[in-house]
């Protein structure tokens, strides 16, 4: 398969830029109704609500690391990982005074390089009503969880072209542009739909998909794509590897076979399977062109962007 048509990123934004609109984020499940489990590595008894807090920490931080903002990571909510988990606290309990709601809550911590945490509290709107969150293994013939047959359903697509392996690819930014025209280009309307999307670098590897961590069955044991290929380490991903669950490998586009069942998991929803398809008219592929500067991450707001789909050739 030709590799032309890679995008490039054309962002304005420098990589080491200390911009005000700049932030490293993670997005976490929060359940009143969780029983605490030794599974949540590094909770304590008080973190029993929230799922797989301490990866969610680790993430932000070698994330602000990896960009030399030294002043977040000194940051007072930074400090420790009981500082972060109470600020987020504070703001579910806000919003369950002002609501009533009990959750379950899909939060989204934000760090920006000064140091400053915003967090954003939302309604976890999802089909998976029990959610599995730490699977005993990925083998699917016996395999005791619902989860292990999302299959039936849940449909995972390629996209159209090659994404660069950049910062923006290794950690969870700002910037989700290249996401979100993969979403667009694979006919994606909502984080509701029962669909995702798989992208790749310009060798011809997996990288990620678009709002989830994917495995596969290569070689007799489950793997997912390599931090060279230029993915994020997202939190389950890491607890799938902290548990043997599978291993790191390199997954090519032209190993993927049509109808295989695959894994994939994120720290709102948990890890369910779905099926990849391909066809000749997997996505369109987004024809753009933009003079913004902005790194805000949604369409509408992308000053002097035109976004019309374009069939791939």
């Amino acid at each position: 398969m030709s590799m032309a048509g890679r995008r490039q990123p054309w962002f304005g934004l420098s990589e080491d830029a200390e911009d005000e609109d700049q932030y490293v984020f993670t997005s976490m499940r929060w359940d009143c109704k969780a029983k605490p489990s030794k599974e949540n590595i590094g909770s304590t008894k008080e973190m029993k609500c929230v799922y797989l807090f301490k990866y969610h920490y680790d993430r932000l931080y070698n994330a602000a690391q990896h960009r030399g903002w030294y002043d977040a990571v000194k940051s007072a909510s930074m400090k420790k990982l009981i500082d972060l988990y109470h600020r987020v606290q504070r703001e579910v309990e806000k919003l369950m005074q002002d609501t009533g709601s009990k959750g379950p809550f899909k939060v989204r911590v934000m760090l920006r390089y000064h140091g400053n945490v915003e967090v954003k509290v939302l309604p976890e709107i999802s089909s998976i009503k029990h959610p599995c969150l730490y699977p005993t293994t990925f083998r699917l013939s016996s395999h005791p969880d619902p989860a292990s047959r999302r299959a039936d359903v849940f449909k995972v697509v390629l996209d159209a072209l090659p994404t660069n392996r950049c910062l923006h690819t290794k950690d969870k930014t700002e910037w989700r542009h290249m996401y979100d025209y993969a979403r667009l280009g694979a006919s994606i309307q909502s984080y509701q739909d029962a669909k995702e999307v798989l992208l790749f670098n310009g060798d011809g590897q997996i990288m990620d998909a678009s709002i989830s961590t994917p495995y596969f069955f290569r070689n007799g044991k489950w793997v997912t794509p390599h931090n060279d290929c230029g993915g994020q380490t997202g939190a389950t991903r890491r607890w799938a590897l902290d548990h043997d669950l599978c291993n790191f490998g390199i997954v090519t586009v032209d190993s993927l076979v049509h109808n295989e069942t695959i894994w994939l998991s994120n720290a709102v929803k948990g890890f369910f399977t779905a099926r990849y398809v391909t066809s000749s008219t997997r996505c369109q592929a987004p024809s753009f062109r933009s003079t913004s500067f902005s790194s805000t991450s949604s369409y509408a707001e992308t000053t002097g962007t035109d976004i019309v789909p374009k069939a791939m050739l």
